[in-house]
């Protein structure tokens, strides 16, 4: 009896021990940071540098960080219909987060959960887009118009009028017009707005702009960014000076830009979604922020072809892109 009864009395200790040591191994777990693999649905409304850029900073936020995470990365290609079905998928298959590049693509992300936490990108005025929900926050691309103006008012100070594209069914673009209305008027600069809501109106538009403009501003508008090329080589053949809004413009022929950096907004962005990810922050105590305008690009290709003596200071911040 006394050997049965030593036996149980091991057997207790062993068991208690082992016990001991799962718990204080799930505790080691929990202490060594060894967290879950977050899924996080990227929507992206279409294809083109900047918004490419976005993602590609988002997610570089990530990697930086050591945080792990499953992108699962779509493209609407420019349709509000798959961007709707995009969102929804997610919104049912329970993603962590949702990281929506675009206003179109935000706006069926909000319409599709209100649990999710949303964070977005590429968006000018996320207030006017009725996006600014509970669970939402993100980074805005609202440039300085103004300053780009007297940027562009030192390259030649006999430019009187102001030529801007845009495709009048994006909401972005809208507000980017107006914000140029209110820079252009205090230094003595006229606005000609031409609208278009297809590519194939384009040529044409661009044409008479050409003729009836001095230069050309470009704003952050996605069916302009699909046929930039084709504007600054009219632009360029016209002996006309575009203005881009942000390096994308530039690297496709525009002469310059004082814009944002697309990479750092995604980055920046990235790091909210961390905040909201791994250190249990509330989209709503994170203030959706906007981003200052990053350093000067100019296109050295079309400075040689118009001809333009930069003045020194800008020549020496600029950096030269071919």
């Amino acid at each position: 009896m006394k050997k049965l009864l030593i036996l149980f009395s091991l057997l207790t200790f062993l068991i208690i021990g082992c016990g001991n040591s799962a718990e204080s191994g799930n505790k080691t777990n929990e202490k060594t940071g060894n967290s879950k693999k977050f899924k996080i649905g990227i929507t992206q409304i279409a294809s083109h540098p900047a918004l490419d850029n976005a993602r590609k900073g988002f997610e570089d936020a990530f990697k930086e960080a050591g945080v792990d995470a499953d992108f699962d990365e779509k493209n609407a290609n420019g349709e509000t219909a798959n961007a709707n079905l995009i969102a929804n998928n997610f919104a049912s298959s329970k993603v962590d987060l949702i990281y929506a590049i675009a206003t179109s693509t935000a706006q069926t992300a909000v319409q599709s959960t209100s649990s999710i936490p949303i964070v977005f990108a590429a968006i000018t005025d996320p207030k006017s887009a009725g996006i600014l929900k509970p669970n939402v926050t993100g980074v805005s691309d609202r440039m300085d118009v103004s300053e780009q103006m007297k940027l562009l008012k030192r390259l030649d100070d006999k430019i009187k009028s102001v030529g801007v594209i845009y495709n009048s069914s994006e909401p972005n673009s809208k507000v980017q017009v107006e914000d140029l209305k209110k820079a252009a008027a205090p230094l003595g600069l006229t606005v000609v707005e031409k609208s278009v809501t297809q590519a194939n109106e384009i040529p044409q538009t661009v044409d008479n702009l050409t003729r009836e403009a001095d230069a050309i501003y470009l704003p952050t508008d996605n069916l302009v960014a699909s046929v930039a090329n084709l504007i600054t080589e009219k632009a360029a053949s016209a002996k006309k000076i575009v203005f881009g809004a942000e390096a994308a413009h530039v690297e496709k022929g525009a002469l310059i830009t004082q814009g944002v950096s697309y990479y750092e907004i995604g980055k920046e962005a990235g790091k909210m979604a961390i905040e909201i990810l791994k250190n249990g922050k509330k989209p709503s105590e994170i203030q959706f922020k906007q981003m200052p305008l990053s350093e000067i690009v100019i296109n050295e290709k079309t400075l040689a072809a118009l001809n333009i003596n930069l003045p020194q200071d800008i020549k020496s911040k600029a950096k030269m892109v071919k």
